[in-house]
Formats: C-alpha cells, structure tokens, sequence
C-alpha cells in the first residue's frame, strides 16, 4: 500500500509538472506557427481581431501579439485597408506598398509624412470615406442634427463633418459617451479592428448593428 501510495504521489507531481502553461516565448512561437494571436483572448475586440486575421487584414508577427490597447497607427491602418483592397503593388516592403497606394489613391492630406502617428477616429474616417467613394448619403441630411447633438462638433477639423458623419450614419464608430463623438480621439488597434470589420461588412452590403 506505501508503494503504492508513493507512485500515485510520484504521478501527480509530474502531471503537474506537464500541465502548466507554456512559458511565454515557447507560446508566442506556437501562435506565430499557428496564425493566431496571444493576448486577445477575453477581449472586448476579440472576435473582430480574429475576423480581420481570417479576412487577411492582419499577420500574426514573431512575438505572437496584436497589442490591441495600444494606438492604432496611419502605417496600421492603411495596410490593413490595402489588405482589404487587394494588396496592390510590387515593393518587397508591405508598409511601402500600402503608403505608396495610399498616396496614388490620393487619400486625404491629413495622412502625415511618418506611418507611426497614432491615427485619429476622424482620420480614420476620413480614410474610409475616400477609399468609399467620398459621396455623401442620407446622412448629409443630418447634418443640422448632428451638430446639435454632439456637444463637441465644434471640435471637427474643417471638412472633415462629411467623413465623420458619414462614418458615424453607417456605425462605423459610436460615440464614446452620450453627446461626445471624439473626433481628435485616438483608435486603439482593438478599435481599428472592430472598424474594419464594421466597413468590410457595410462595403459587402451588410449592415453591422449598433
């Protein structure tokens, strides 16, 4: 019976043993191999992030993670959009290609000169409303209503209403609080996520929910 005793002790000690997580650089190339991520899981975007890795706006990169609190950059945004668009040109350099089709496109001048800006919810608007075709829709009509009802309209740049509430009319951002629609405010990459997936599906003729 002592024996036995023992060998089952001697058992659990090594299936503790063999049970633990993975230490981190050992996940981290896992999920590279496997194209999935390591630090979205339980989040708010996580099912938006996955979306856009099968759709193909996004690659998994060595370390395994999509920082989806961080900021969203003009060089993120835009080469997930050229993802979306079909990936056009013939540099080595995905970055490059997506910059370069950006600036053919003649995307708005607000785009600056460094990719690693931290974009903006009306650049981001602004981006998605040229790559749409830059024509206005039922929400021109409320223009008048918009700008009553969002206590910081005075804060949209110059021009920029059309964009913005274009993106806003077809739930392409929310406001961030009742009244507030945050145009300076930054898109984390989780957000850059949820927009994208919100404008492949406005763009498929779908219509995401709010």
């Amino acid at each position: 019976m002592r024996q036995f005793l023992t060998l089952l002790c001697l058992l659990a000690v090594l299936t503790g043993c063999t049970s633990g997580a993975l230490p981190e650089s050992e996940s981290a190339e896992l999920s590279a191999a496997d194209g999935t991520f390591i630090d979205i899981a339980g989040h708010p975007m996580e099912y938006e992030i996955l979306e856009g890795l099968e759709l193909g706006l996004y690659r998994v990169p060595s370390d395994g993670r999509f920082r989806p609190d961080e900021p969203a950059t003009h060089g993120d945004f835009l080469l997930a959009l050229w993802n979306f668009s079909g990936r056009p040109g013939d540099s080595a350099n995905e970055l490059q290609n997506a910059l370069d089709w950006a600036a053919d496109t003649e995307y708005p001048d607000n785009v600056p000169a460094t990719p690693d800006d931290p974009i903006t919810r009306q650049e981001a608007m602004s981006i998605l409303y040229t790559h749409n075709g830059g024509v206005s829709g039922v929400e021109a009509m409320l223009t008048g209503i918009y700008d009553n009802g969002f206590r910081d309209s005075a804060q949209i740049p110059p021009g920029g209403k059309a964009a913005l509430y274009w993106g806003f009319y077809n739930v392409l951002i929310r406001e961030t609080e009742p009244g507030i629609i945050s145009p300076s405010g930054t898109v984390s990459r989780g957000d850059m996520a949820d927009i994208m997936i919100r404008y492949v599906n406005m763009f498929r003729g779908e219509s995401p929910e709010n």
